[in-house]
């Protein structure tokens, strides 16, 4: 049999006190998590704790966590002397991001339009570094920007985008940040790689000996000796009589 809803307050007063001081801990807590639910339900910080501070304070943090805006209600104002950037994108809305020191760009559009340092002796092509989908996206940028400008030979722009076709498959499956606590602070000494042992003295003869080249074949009719031999015969064969 299906008995009728009851309200928060009523199943509370159903509960021994020490149930009741656990049950009110857990649902404050839900509320501090969730602030937006004082919005569904304002009664119940109320009822949780009357008159309380942090009661009284979730309202503001329900506003604050459900406002549309990107920046928020309390954002951080930016300082006047904060440069933001001065791109301005395709639907006319300008970056307004932070602009790099001395730059009139952020970072990301630095790195597009003027390019930015990158460490020395990197192993990986800035265009190769496409550990998440923001990642994909410049790097087809980069190639898109090369084929216009005729930079790049057709074929390896065609690897290139046939690679970022994987890559892009395999975005939902592949996370580079995992978890923080989970990550390794220190490189292992991993065993150093075995001394190559030097190849003993035969190896290295036949090895010398497979280097020397070897002597062309001689024509024998191209000697002295045989064209001068050749000669007198051709000579004394036209001197004899019939």
């Amino acid at each position: 049999m299906f008995t009728s809803p009851q309200s928060l307050q009523q199943y509370l007063s159903t509960l021994t006190p020490a149930e009741l001081a656990e049950a009110k801990s857990c649902l404050a807590d839900i509320f501090r998590a969730n602030p937006s639910l004082s919005i569904i339900y304002p009664g119940g910080p109320q009822i949780l704790a009357p008159n309380s501070s942090n009661t009284n304070n979730l309202q503001p943090e329900s506003v604050n966590f459900t406002d549309l805006d990107s920046k928020g209600t309390n954002s951080m104002p930016l300082t006047t002397n904060v440069r933001l950037c001065t791109h301005i994108k395709v639907n006319g809305v300008p970056c307004g991001s932070p602009a790099l020191r001395g730059e009139v760009f952020c970072y990301f559009h630095q790195r597009m339009f003027r390019g930015v340092r990158t460490p020395a002796n990197s192993r990986l092509h800035p265009v190769a570094l496409i550990e998440d989908e923001l990642g994909i996206q410049a790097a087809l940028m980069e190639v898109i920007n090369a084929l216009v400008r005729n930079t790049v030979d057709f074929p390896r722009a065609q690897l290139i985008l046939r690679a970022l076709h994987i890559a892009v498959r395999n975005s939902p499956r592949a996370h580079f940040d995992g978890y923080e606590s989970e990550m390794v602070r220190e490189i292992p000494n991993y065993p150093a790689p075995p001394e190559k042992k030097p190849p003993s003295p035969a190896l290295m003869q036949a090895g010398a000996l497979a280097l020397v080249g070897r002597r062309k074949p001689t024509n024998i009719a191209s000697l002295p000796e045989v064209a001068g031999a050749a000669d007198t015969l051709e000579h004394s064969s036209l001197r004899s009589p019939a």
